[in-house]
């Protein structure tokens, strides 16, 4: 072969890797943002990144030379040693807008996915379909991302990362994965852009105002979590990903156990300290979790979202495993239809990917009034429990406190079958809280009473003897009654115990 055949390949691959086709882009304009090659870098271990593509280009004739790589990167690497597969947009390719030859590229990304049986990574800053390419008869043949998706969901991790303005098809791809970031400020998702709707209904409205990163994370919870900026992001992905493994064939990774606040005299002190028993006190929830996990990391799931439920990754005995608790800094810990869309999504993946899930109970029940109504509470929870029926992953209950009506079931309680289930002294169990149910009963004696308000006390105190934990391991409703001091002891145990069942492969798909 001649020199100058080479010569060539190597111009074309130069070519190629070009970031963007103009001087002085947006991104290196922009503090803080990274070029798709940058992000890959960032993302993956050193040195492991192999390019699939990079000769790709438009094949429109007006926009060839105008299209290095048809602004898609794409290709595998390694994150702590285990390989991914990835594309990465780039916004300075056209504005980012998908052409037919980056989608090809994309299909061949995530048919290797699931052929290799990898995670998918989308690391995403683009617009819709690129009009030139895709106008006319051209966009009937389009759409097979969704199928290649829907194939990957439930099989192989899925991660989107949302680092510029991604409406249309780059937002379904993330609404479709398993974990999404969204990089604050310049992060946006939803179904259609400014223009779109300026043409489609005469409003004037802001890439904000239709889906800020902010509004995906807390109004919405579109998002899974709300990144800083943009290495922020990338950490994020990495840290997710160490929970789970690489496909639904594989026991989540395993890692040397690290010590927790708890294994130390002055720790089981502070934590035996730390629950209020009177119900409606608040503590701090994550502090409690904090103090049992593996040096005290815990990574979020929504965090912004939902807040009165915590739903996170974490490590016990070097196990990976989901936590779900009530937190009753946040609507006393109620379930509202935030808390249970966000629950269930996160049962969901454990389940998918084998985590042992981990409840803490103290919810005095479900939210109530009209605006639950409108938001459908009535079929969110009939959904979250049907969720919870079906679950094939090891499950541990704590009962904190409080453990009423239906709510406690959704806290995989007694009914749920949990493979162990354990409450700490200051439980409380009811059909529904205890005030509530005085006045409901008592509601004429105590308006009659000469003394209404000692009656009323006498009668609420009547009630929680009635309904206290120890009476409920008296009767075997629950396994035991712990110190909260023993509560990770007592969760190794069952999780060790556990070890059998639930053996990997495929269970369900991800419901969005």
């Amino acid at each position: 072969m001649d020199r100058a055949t080479l010569k060539e390949l190597d111009e074309r691959r130069r070519a190629g890797r070009r970031e963007g086709t103009h001087a002085g882009t947006a991104k290196s304009a922009s503090p803080g943002k990274l070029s798709a090659r940058q992000r890959i870098a960032l993302l993956l271990d050193p040195g492991s990144f192999q390019e699939i593509g990079v000769l790709a280009r438009s094949q429109h004739r007006s926009l060839r030379e105008r299209t290095p790589a048809d602004g898609l990167v794409a290709g595998a690497g390694t994150i702590d040693g285990r390989e991914v597969f990835l594309v990465a947009e780039d916004a300075d390719v056209l504005a980012g807008t998908r052409g037919l030859v980056a989608e090809a590229k994309a299909q061949r990304v995530r048919e290797l996915a699931l052929r290799h049986a990898r995670p998918f990574i989308a690391l995403m800053e683009a617009g819709a379909g690129r009009f030139q390419e895709v106008n006319g008869a051209t966009a009937a043949g389009l759409g097979r991302r969704f199928i290649e998706h829907f194939r990957l969901s439930g099989r192989v991790p899925q991660v989107a990362a949302f680092m510029g303005a991604c409406f249309g098809g780059p937002s379904f791809t993330g609404a479709q994965s398993d974990f999404i970031t969204i990089v604050e400020g310049t992060g946006f998702m939803g179904m259609s852009g400014p223009p779109v709707v300026k043409v489609g209904l005469g409003l004037e409205v802001s890439r904000e105002e239709i889906g800020s990163a902010r509004m995906s994370a807390i109004v919405t919870g579109q998002a899974d979590h709300l990144a800083a900026d943009e290495a922020e992001a990338l950490r994020a992905i990495r840290r997710y990903l160490s929970f789970l493994p690489s496909n639904c064939n594989e026991p989540p990774p395993r890692v040397p156990s690290r010590p927790a606040e708890v294994d130390t005299p002055a720790g089981k002190a502070r934590i035996d300290a730390l629950v209020p028993e009177n119900l409606r006190r608040a503590y701090s929830m994550a502090r409690v979790l904090q103090m049992i996990v593996d040096d005290g990391e815990l990574f979020e799931y929504r965090a912004l979202y939902g807040q009165s439920m915590i739903t996170a990754f974490a490590r016990i005995d070097g196990r990976a495993v989901g936590l779900i608790a009530n937190n009753p800094m946040q609507q006393a810990g109620a379930i509202g239809h935030e808390a249970a869309r966000k629950m269930r999504k996160f049962a969901e993946i454990c389940d998918a990917f084998h985590l042992p899930l981990v409840f803490f109970c103290d919810c005095p029940g479900f939210l109530v009034g009209p605006d639950l109504e409108q938001q459908r509470m009535i079929s969110l929870a009939s959904r979250l429990l049907n969720t919870l029926i079906g679950l094939s992953v090891p499950r541990v209950t704590i009962v904190a406190r409080k453990a009423i009506g239906l709510a406690y079931i959704a806290m995989c309680g007694k009914a749920m079958a949990p493979d162990a289930i354990a409450a700490w002294p200051t439980s409380f169990f009811d059909a529904m809280g205890p005030a509530a149910g005085v006045e409901l009963v008592h509601a004429r004696a105590i308006a009659n009473s000469d003394e209404p308000d000692r009656l009323r006390a006498s009668l609420l105190a009547n009630v929680l003897s009635e309904g206290s934990g120890h009476l409920a391991a008296e009767r075997a409703i629950i396994d035991d009654i712990i110190r909260p001091s023993e509560t990770r002891a007592f969760i190794v145990d069952a999780l060790a115990r556990s070890d059998g069942r639930g053996a990997p492969g495929f269970r369900h798909r991800i419901d969005p």
